[in-house]
């Protein structure tokens, strides 16, 4: 009989402080996962915006060898040849 009373009012005690914690619990991860998902969606924008200028630099890439002549091409190729020259 004693050790319920004690236990009630041991039990009063902690579920006087139980909401406030669980409260801040509930506060520190809502700020981590939206910081989390906030880094992912800055992170896609960086690679999209990478990849955009690989295409950009590839296509510049690609249109002036297409105005280059077949001697000129090989002429800029040769630096990256090992064939002897």
């Amino acid at each position: 009989m004693i050790f319920g009373a004690l236990f009630a009012g041991i039990w009063s005690r902690i579920t006087g402080w139980l909401a406030p914690v669980g409260m801040a619990l509930a506060i520190v991860a809502g700020a981590f996962f939206y910081g989390r998902s906030s880094g992912k969606d800055d992170a896609k924008a960086e690679q999209a915006k990478a990849n955009a200028k690989a295409i950009k630099q590839a296509r510049g890439v690609e249109d002036e060898v297409q105005n280059m002549g077949g001697d000129d091409v090989d002429r800029a190729l040769s630096k990256w040849l090992r064939d002897g020259r």
